[in-house]
């Protein structure tokens, strides 16, 4: 840059005299405005084009083209204002991402910044004038290009027509590698404290999108615009929102194309599929549409904000209060209480009685509760094991992620996070406020859930007999996990990306897993999963789910199958042999030893639980089956095939328990219908909002911003806001539906309590 400095100053300095060492000829000749002149030139002679004084607010714009010059032998243009000097060449040679690739541009043009702009901007600024604004401009170009022979270009200097932006006014500007553009926008009295700038475009062209501070000079090439600013790439739509304290005096917004769509694709992910970058044609142009509007007022953020925690706190109030009805007025209130004294003498179960267990078809409840206060105990444990896990997982993720924050507020580059920006509002230094927020249902909701546990824990604390054993702790890690979830969705919003989606995702497992767990404990307390082993499988499936993220490759998901068909074939075995698998199959074998390989060694005995095992198997193959299909169209990738998962067979066990207790003749009390119905429809709700994604954090930032949406509630919160809000309240009910789900036979003798 400082040797073309230093070349544009001998030519300037040339155009005084004439060099006759050199045999070069300085022609001097005036331009218009305007006015397309054609310059004949080569080694032997240079032009100087001097325009006349300009008295316009709007910067100029050269536009220069050329169809003989060559990238050995350019022709080169060197602009002089009274402040400021600009250089290039025609054709202009723009680099690709491609190595030791560039493309040559012939038709070129360079907007030359304003040398009042400074006064420009003080005028407008001022509150009073005292006359009107006298400004000039001065123009110079020197054309000069070392071919032997004579080269023709061709050269116009136009006025920038709407450089000064307004608000909620449609403009429209073309560009290309070789011919960026920019405008400014200044703040007005009435404008919010921030504006939203919204950009769309028809072409496929992979653009840059910069907001620049209103100083001379303007980054506008590929090369620099990255080092001023805050800049996004856009494909076909992208949004920036800005706020007025940063660009007291307004800013440029400057638009680039880039050569090749590289940083548009997913070559350039972080995540890559298999799919390269592809180089634009030199000759095409992109035309780009963009409005400037105002985003919500300090006024909005608190409406919004307040009437959240507000609503928030009512429900949280008036469920609380419901469920403290239930307590003790409800189905649980004919289960006298009674001051047990309860000790448990821990026997180990003799090979007879083990024997009886796997060949008895009839099981009941207390056969597996004979140790109520070891059952409270271990219950507990999955308490404290959330916990711990909650502290030692979030401490890293939120340093992580405000770490990314402040990349992104120091770099200016909006590519590290997958934000709708169309619906995006900053505050407190975060760029996303609104998705952070929104997930106080989850926090505030998990603690109003142990609070209800609380009560009824107090109504009820331990039982002997009678009833489903009581067992509060893994109520207690669903409302601390709840509330986690919050936590770490908020934390993973600050700043989405490819490479933290687990955050988002990791206590969503949990839930997941207490649930089959709570549910399995219910008929099976004695031989329950621990909190060791349950908490190690979920810790084994958050590992997978990062290696998957990472490397979602074909072997990785191969491996995953693999893995996961052996772990339930395990589980069904333990299932159906009830944690004594190696009883189960010495019963086999003395079976086949008596009879030979006959057909009724393997007739079931427990044809219910056979069936019911046969049934998960071939629903978690199918969708194993599913997931590998969709995942090889490209249609989801590992996190959310994990999770929807877990989920599925989340939603099988609590129909599967639902449907046994109507099929023993067990009635769904009307506290547990009453908060069934309920998760039902808010689920139903949230997922409306939930499968209309504004993001899509498996593709690049750039095509991630064509799924993004305008606000739809207040001003403020997006859909995926308003899926946090209503599936917050979904998980408050469903826990509350399984918290009540056997309250129908609570002063039922556990002798009479059927074990499926």
């Amino acid at each position: 840059m400082k040797n073309v400095h230093f070349y544009a100053i001998l030519v300037l300095l040339g155009s005084i005299a004439v060099s006759d060492l050199s045999g070069l000829v300085i022609i001097n000749e005036t331009a218009q405005f305007e006015t397309e002149k054609t310059i004949q030139l080569s080694a032997r002679n240079e032009f100087v084009l001097t325009y006349p004084p300009s008295s316009a607010s709007n910067p100029y714009t050269v536009r220069a083209w050329s169809s003989d010059a060559t990238r050995d032998l350019p022709i080169l243009l060197v602009a002089r204002q009274a402040r400021q000097v600009s250089s290039w060449t025609v054709p202009q040679v723009i680099e690709t991402s491609h190595s030791n690739k560039s493309m040559l541009f012939y038709n070129t043009s360079k907007t030359l910044c304003h040398d009042d702009m400074q006064s420009i901007i003080n005028y407008e600024e001022s509150s009073f004038s005292v006359g009107p604004l006298v400004l000039t401009q001065t123009f110079i170009v020197a054309i000069s290009t070392s071919s032997p022979t004579n080269v023709s270009v061709t050269i116009i200097l136009e006025e920038e027509r709407d450089f000064f932006m307004k608000r909620d006014i449609d403009y429209t500007v073309m560009v290309s590698p070789s011919q960026s553009r920019y405008k400014y926008f200044a703040f007005d009295e009435n404008c919010t404290d921030t504006v939203v700038i919204e950009v769309d475009s028809t072409d496929d062209v992979c653009l840059t999108i910069s907001v620049q501070d209103s100083a001379c000079p303007v980054m506008d090439t590929n090369k620099d615009i990255k080092y001023e600013g805050t800049y996004q790439t856009v494909n076909k739509k992208g949004a920036i929102t800005i706020a007025k304290r940063r660009y007291p005096a307004g800013f440029f917004l400057v638009v680039v194309a880039k050569p090749d769509d590289y940083e548009c694709s997913q070559e350039s992910s972080i995540i890559p599929m298999i799919r390269s970058a592809s180089v634009m044609e030199n000759t095409i142009v992109s035309t780009v549409t963009f409005n400037i509007r105002e985003s919500i007022s300090t006024h909005d953020y608190i409406l919004a904000s307040m009437g959240t925690l507000t609503v928030v706190a009512a429900f949280g109030l008036l469920f609380t209060g419901i469920v403290f009805v239930f307590n003790r007025l409800g189905t649980i209130s004919r289960l006298k209480p009674e001051t047990l004294v309860i000790k448990d003498y821990i026997e180990p179960l003799t090979d007879e009685e083990i024997n009886k267990i796997i060949l008895s078809k009839d099981l009941t409840v207390d056969t597996f509760a004979k140790y109520p206060k070891r059952i409270r105990q271990r219950a507990f444990n999955y308490l404290s094991h959330t916990a711990s896990i909650a502290l030692f997982y979030s401490i890293p993720v939120i340093q992580l992620v405000v770490t990314y924050q402040r990349v992104v507020n120091l770099t200016g580059n909006q590519d590290v996070c997958y934000y709708n920006f169309l619906c995006a509002h900053p505050a407190f230094g975060f760029s996303d406020f609104n998705h952070i927020f929104s997930n106080v249902g989850y926090i505030f909701i998990g603690i109003f859930l142990i609070l209800a546990v609380l009560d009824r824990q107090y109504r009820i604390r331990i039982t002997k007999d009678n009833g489903i054993p009581v067992h509060y702790g893994l109520f207690h890690a669903m409302g601390l996990a709840l509330t986690i979830e919050g936590i770490l969705s908020a934390c993973y919003h600050i700043c989405p990306s490819q490479s933290n989606y687990q955050f988002d995702t990791s206590f969503m497992y949990v839930m997941a897993v207490l649930i089959m767990v709570k549910l399995y404990q219910n008929r099976h307390p004695d031989i329950n999963a621990t909190a060791y082993s349950t908490f190690s499988v979920v810790g084994i499936a958050i590992f997978i789910a990062m290696v998957g993220i990472l490397d979602g490759t074909l072997f990785i998901w191969v491996v995953f199958l693999i893995g996961y068909a052996a772990l339930i074939i395990i589980l069904s075995l333990k299932i159906y042999y009830l944690n004594f698998v190696l009883y189960g199959f010495n019963q086999f074998q003395t079976s086949y030893q008596a009879s030979g390989l006959c057909k009724e060694i393997f007739v079931p005995l427990r044809k219910a639980r056979f069936a019911l095992v046969c049934t998960a198997n071939l629903t978690n193959f199918a969708i194993l089956g599913v997931g590998l299909y969709v995942y090889i169209d490209n249609v989801t990738d590992f996190g959310t095939f994990l999770l929807g998962l877990l989920m599925a067979n989340t939603v099988l066990h609590i129909t599967y328990y639902t449907l046994m207790k109507i099929t023993h003749n067990e009635r769904i009390c009307k506290e547990s219908l009453f908060f069934g119905i309920l998760s039902m429809a808010f689920w139903v709700a949230a997922g409306i909002f939930f499968l209309d994604a504004a993001t899509l954090w498996t593709v690049t930032p750039a095509e991630s911003r064509q799924w993004n949406q305008g606000c739809v509630l207040l001003g403020f919160y997006d859909k995926h806001d308003v899926w946090h809000l209503l599936s917050a309240p979904a998980l408050y009910f469903t826990f509350l539906y399984l918290m009540y789900l056997d309250d129908d036979i609570c002063d039922r003798q556990q002798k009479d309590i059927p074990v499926f």
